[in-house]
């Protein structure tokens, strides 16, 4: 978005990339935020960034799952104090190593899966209807190239 800019020193805030992409991120969050209410589940975006990692494996080192999510060591431990007080992961010591813990989902951590997934895919089919999967993957390729560029 090149055409952010007027000269030197003005600004046309309208068509700068990063305020659509906080529009979007922000918009998508309040949605689903609201979607997993109305089924009954208080169920955050960090919280679920946490639950996709632990569905896709189960038993994971509390830093390995905050890399995985992209959160830090004490956002990570608050995000899992929440969820196992409300008996959706628990915290186990391996059995290889007593210093280690690992996180596990619980029952209702596993089956809330069935529940949530279809809203998150609802909620992503609303936010790209219309628009191509080739302008999708282009987007995605794009944005991974400026999360690149500033990494």
């Amino acid at each position: 978005m090149k055409d952010q800019f007027i000269g030197d020193d003005q600004i046309v805030v309208e068509n700068a990339i990063g305020l659509w992409i906080h529009r979007v991120y922000q918009a998508s969050r309040n949605d689903m935020y609201r979607r997993f209410r109305e089924v009954g589940e208080e169920i955050t975006p960090e919280q679920w960034a946490v639950l996709i990692r632990l569905w896709e494996k189960d038993g994971r080192q509390q830093g390995e799952l905050g890399d995985a999510s992209f959160r830090d060591r004490s956002t990570m431990s608050r995000i899992l104090d929440v969820l196992e007080s409300r008996g959706i992961v628990e915290r186990r010591f391996a059995k290889d190593d007593g210093r280690v813990r690992l996180v596990y989902l619980t029952h209702r951590g596993k089956a809330l899966r069935k529940k949530l997934v279809p809203i998150a895919r609802s909620l992503v089919e609303d936010m790209v209807d219309g628009i191509t999967e080739r302008d999708l993957v282009t987007t995605r390729r794009t944005l991974m190239a400026m999360f690149a560029n500033v990494t």
